[in-house]
């Protein structure tokens, strides 16, 4: 139970961060969070939970689709693909993972990152109701050792 909870709280952590900071793009009926981060702020515990090599040179994404037409906006699942790539062009696809707890529903996925680099991620959602959602943004990675 001490797990979960430490999990529940890591992850709602992320997420209430990326609210905060306005990082989020209304698309139709969705509400798109995103949040991108080193993995050294993941603490060990969690990196272990979800198989996350925690290194200053590892970045990781965070996106929550929510249903902004129900009340309270809740989380609705979704099959999302994506890549990152940096300002000379070189690419690589983001494989994301859905993380479910309680009635919150997150994907994340880890990229290999260099210190001051820009990346730009392009995502695409397709999420339950056949609803679907583009998001692209840009990210200054700076490298944060534990």
């Amino acid at each position: 139970m001490r797990t979960f909870t430490v999990m529940l709280v890591s992850f709602l952590s992320l997420f209430s961060l990326s609210a905060w900071s306005g990082q989020y793009k209304e698309v139709g009926e969705l509400e798109v969070h995103y949040n991108t981060i080193s993995t050294t702020f993941l603490t060990p515990e969690i990196a272990k939970q979800y198989d996350i090599t925690r290194s200053g040179y590892r970045g990781l994404v965070n996106i929550a689709v929510l249903d902004k037409m129900q009340l309270g906006k809740p989380a609705v699942s979704a099959t999302l693909t994506g890549s990152v790539k940096n300002l000379v062009g070189n690419s690589r696809e983001l494989d994301f993972k859905e993380i479910r707890e309680g009635e919150a529903i997150y994907y994340i996925a880890t990229f290999a990152a260099d210190d001051e680099e820009t990346y730009q991620f392009h995502i695409e959602l397709n999420a339950q109701g056949n609803r679907s959602a583009t998001l692209d943004y840009r990210y200054k990675f700076y490298v944060d050792t534990p």
